[in-house]
């Protein structure tokens, strides 16, 4: 646990160090897109196939807090550094300075710390694995700097507002299934183990709702819409308890409504918060 809070106050003082670099709403939303995709794998590696986990097996609050310290950190770094107006061997190189210093870190963590634990997975299986993810924050990178270009508004909200309201939905839910499902094992969906119907639930079920509020919420917010969009998660969520798509442990209505009613009232924060820092773009 030592190398993991080491880890988090070194990377995070670099961050604070070149937070110039790239724009503050640049920051937050490839953020959200990297630690989605990070623990999108490790929900797939780690949780559906059991190759690793993080201190030991099974979800803890720990396992979170090193996400939430790490990924976004790393991410911001790579992207502030990156020689985007060098030529294709230093691009390459820097990429490939990234994946040995990804793979060290690795190795010291699942050899000499107590941070990540093979269980079948190899290191050498992260060789080709560490420059697709870099790659990917590259390009998110590029796609988001494109949308922040785009002032039209879609359905009352402009393309930026969409995507990083969609990965801080994504996150908040396979974070929340994480703690409720995983930990807690208040609840589950077609069986009690990961499984991919896990992300289409989450993607279709509760994301795309989410979204269409959050569309009708924006520029008019009232009360009585948040508590209308409560009733309807619960009713879909209700739906998928008759097919046999959801299933409770020590899970009721009542927590059902408690649950969606923060789950709404984050969204609506984030949208918020997407929107403060996009005014400060364009002063």
């Amino acid at each position: 646990m030592l190398l993991m809070w080491i880890t988090i106050f070194v990377l995070n003082g670099f961050v604070y160090m070149v937070r110039k670099r790239l724009l503050i709403i640049e920051m937050y939303v490839t953020s959200l897109f990297s630690i989605y995709l990070a623990l999108f794998a490790d929900s797939i590696l780690g949780g559906m196939f059991k190759l690793y986990s993080y201190f030991e097996a099974g979800v803890d609050w720990i396992d979170f807090v090193g996400a939430v310290g790490i990924y976004p950190a790393i991410n911001i770094l790579f992207l502030a550094f990156f020689p985007a107006k060098k030529n294709l061997i230093i691009k390459g190189m820097y990429i490939l300075g990234w994946t040995l210093f990804a793979l060290c870190y690795e190795f010291v963590a699942a050899h000499y710390s107590t941070f990540f634990q093979y269980s079948g997975w190899r290191l050498i299986y992260s060789v080709p694995i560490y420059p697709i993810l870099y790659m990917t924050l590259l390009y998110n990178f590029r796609f988001v700097d494109k949308l922040l270009g785009i002032k039209k508004t879609f359905f009352h909200l402009t393309p930026l507002e969409w995507y990083g309201s969609l990965f801080f939905i994504l996150y908040m839910n396979l974070f929340i299934d994480a703690v409720l499902k995983g930990r807690y094992e208040l609840y589950y969906y077609v069986v009690k183990d990961v499984h991919p119907f896990d992300f289409f639930y989450r993607l279709i079920l509760l994301s795309v709702p989410l979204l269409i509020f959050l569309s009708r919420q924006a520029n008019d917010p009232t009360l009585w819409r948040y508590l209308v969009w409560i009733a309807v998660l619960s009713v879909i969520q209700q739906c998928a308890a008759a097919l046999d798509l959801f299933h409770t442990t020590n899970w009721n209505i009542s927590l059902s409504i408690a649950q969606f009613a923060l789950i709404l009232l984050l969204s609506c924060l984030n949208l918020r918060l997407l929107r403060y820092m996009k005014r400060g773009t364009d002063l």
